[in-house]
């Protein structure tokens, strides 16, 4: 039996932890920003076959995801677990107090966290809400007002998980340009005739490594190569 078990972050510790990360990558989320990383996590994990983490009621509210009680417990956070400040309409996020390590986290969990917050949180703004409205499929078949269904993104493809590597494809013309290389450098690739027989190195007493072996090479510069 494990010394202590994994759990998974209630919304308050979520968020804290979802702030304090983004900072530690010079990132201060503004509350829309913020929103739409709880979705997107909420999203990943739907991906993966799990249940959603947040416990949020996702809903298509003007253009995007929303969640109405979200803004209760953000209010609620700021000044004491949340550092906020206002900016012109927005409200950023400058520091999370006691933002848990998550070590006691599931380690998928962390690692699904994780992700999203390195893949999104750097964007901008433009570029995550293009991918938040257009790209995850509970807002494919979204209706304004309704609540969004989250069981659709199972059929998505995941934008956090791993890829496996594979080699890049040869481009259609390869064959035409790599003839056209083997016309322009011909000079270069023919055999080397010394005139007169035997001038190659400069030093006959240099030994290079043997007997028959002797003097040193030099090669001209050239800046095309």
């Amino acid at each position: 039996m494990p010394l202590f078990s994994r759990i998974d972050p209630d919304l308050r510790a979520l968020i804290a932890y979802v702030v304090a990360r983004a900072r530690d990558r010079d990132i201060t989320l503004n509350r829309t920003r913020l929103v739409k990383l709880l979705y997107l996590i909420d999203v990943e994990r739907v991906r993966s076959r799990r249940e959603p983490l947040t416990g949020l009621n996702w809903v298509f509210f003007h253009y995007g995801p929303y969640a109405y009680e979200l803004i209760d417990t953000l209010e609620a956070m700021e000044g004491s677990e949340l550092v906020a400040s206002q900016w012109h309409d927005s409200v950023l996020y400058r520091a999370a107090s006691n933002a848990p390590d998550a070590d006691d986290w599931n380690a998928g969990t962390r690692r699904t966290v994780d992700r999203v917050i390195e893949r999104f949180a750097p964007l901008d703004l433009n570029e995550l809400l293009d991918y938040v409205y257009f790209h995850t499929g509970p807002m494919a078949e979204a209706h304004r007002g309704q609540p969004l269904d989250l069981s659709l993104a199972r059929g998505d493809p995941s934008e956090t998980r791993p890829v496996a590597l594979r080699p890049p494809e040869r481009p259609a013309d390869v064959e035409q340009r790599l003839a056209l290389w083997r016309t322009r450098n011909a000079h270069r690739l023919a055999p080397v005739v010394l005139d007169p027989p035997g001038r190659f190195f400069d030093d006959p007493d240099d030994n290079l490594g043997g007997d028959g072996i002797r003097g040193v090479l030099r090669v001209p510069d050239d800046s095309e190569l």
